[in-house]
């Protein structure tokens, strides 16, 4: 299994397609691990494009000597495993994020502008969720008792991390993270799809328009009928609305 040890974290990843196609990173979401997030689309994109995928720090099989999260960090290991991998080029490669991936693609892109090409920000928010945050989204407790099945999930999928102590880092990244405006999001000149599911509880309509109006080249796809998830929940659409837009 194939590790980048970087200068802060030693990052499990995967490659698939041939490496002379267009390079696209896979960026899952919170609590998810590149596996469980883009099972419907590896097979897929890799026909067409180097899909490079990763175990987020704190995730999967990706250690955390940090013991925290910090979405600014999390988007400089995406650059440092492209630099790893002989991809930091200019203009050279397509991000891909959803939820708290799309949130570090969002850094990703604000840090590291020069290297992409095009963006696609799925189910991702503009503003900190203070609602989110104060409702207890990421209680422990809450968790265990409506999710029980993904909660034995977590405890298989994360190697080096228990479920808590992965969602309270959560928490306390969700109370730092900034509130975004047109301004600060003025620098991302690359073309970005933004893509949200008309019935997502987590990630409001509202948000993913917003995020929308505030990208100098944005594109918005809402999907019908979708819930948080549309990779998965919506995944042959999907697929084609990434396709047609990469």
């Amino acid at each position: 299994m194939p590790y980048a040890k970087l200068s802060a974290v030693n990052l499990y990843y995967e490659v698939h397609g041939e490496a002379s196609a267009p390079p696209l990173v896979l960026l899952h979401g919170a609590t998810d691990t590149f596996r469980t997030a883009w099972n419907k689309q590896i097979a897929v994109f890799s026909q067409k494009y180097y899909v490079i995928g990763l175990d987020m720090r704190g995730h999967g099989q990706s250690d955390n000597p940090s013991q925290r999260l910090d979405l600014r960090d999390m988007a400089d290991d995406v650059a440092e495993l492209l630099a790893y991998l002989g991809l930091a080029l200019p203009k050279h490669v397509s991000v891909c994020g959803f939820s708290g991936g799309g949130s570090t693609a969002l850094f990703f892109a604000l840090r590291h502008t020069a290297l992409l090409r095009k963006l696609v920000l799925v189910s991702n928010n503009l503003e900190r969720d203070q609602a989110r945050i104060d409702s207890g989204f990421w209680n422990p407790t809450r968790m265990q008792a409506e999710q029980p099945g993904w909660w034995a999930h977590m405890s298989q999928f994360h190697k080096h991390t228990d479920p808590a102590t992965l969602l309270g880092w959560w928490e306390a990244e969700d109370r730092q993270r900034p509130d975004f405006s047109a301004a600060d999001l003025a620098p991302i000149t690359c073309p970005v799809l933004v893509v949200g599911g008309d019935r997502d509880p987590v990630i409001s309509l509202d948000q993913t328009i917003k995020l929308y109006r505030a990208l100098p080249k944005a594109q918005l796809a809402i999907l019908p009928s979708i819930a948080h998830g549309a990779p998965t929940r919506g995944a042959a659409l999907f697929n084609q609305i990434i396709f047609n837009f990469l």
